[in-house]
């Protein structure tokens, strides 16, 4: 299992056309949108409503992403748009010899005893940081 001494994380990049179609699948994007909204449906800042989820699964849009290799497929790393200045940050896998992709997880901060999946633009190495990428900056 890889940690923040030891992983085998690959250098933040840009996102592609790949990374982005990916990420859009209904299995991923729909996965990690339904997550963000119960875990922020009584959050104190950013309280989002069903008025809100159409606007971000609408601005959905990696910026950035790193691959890890993993002894059972490929992990993924994305940092999305939802807004104009709101990020969220999902892990995805893929895995090992096979064409499908999952969506593992939505990354959770807790600041000031309040939890958060929302990043804005300045927070987004905070991310990767904790997932292992210390060598690497976006």
């Amino acid at each position: 299992m890889s940690n923040v001494h030891r992983n085998s994380m690959g250098p933040v990049m840009n996102a592609t056309r790949e990374i982005q179609e990916i990420s859009e699948t209904p299995d991923i994007k729909y996965a990690a949108i339904d997550d963000l909204y119960r875990k922020h449906h009584e959050h104190k800042i950013h309280q989002f409503t069903e008025k809100n989820r159409e606007k971000h699964i609408s601005s959905w849009r990696v910026t950035k992403y790193a691959e890890e290799k993993v002894a059972y497929g490929t992990n993924y790393f994305l940092k999305i748009a939802i807004d104009e200045n709101l990020f969220i940050h999902i892990r995805i896998h893929q895995r090992k010899n096979k064409d499908k992709y999952d969506f593992y997880a939505l990354h959770e901060v807790v600041t000031l005893n309040q939890a958060t999946c929302i990043f804005t633009e300045g927070k987004d190495e905070e991310y990767f940081l904790i997932i292992g990428v210390k060598k690497y900056s976006i």
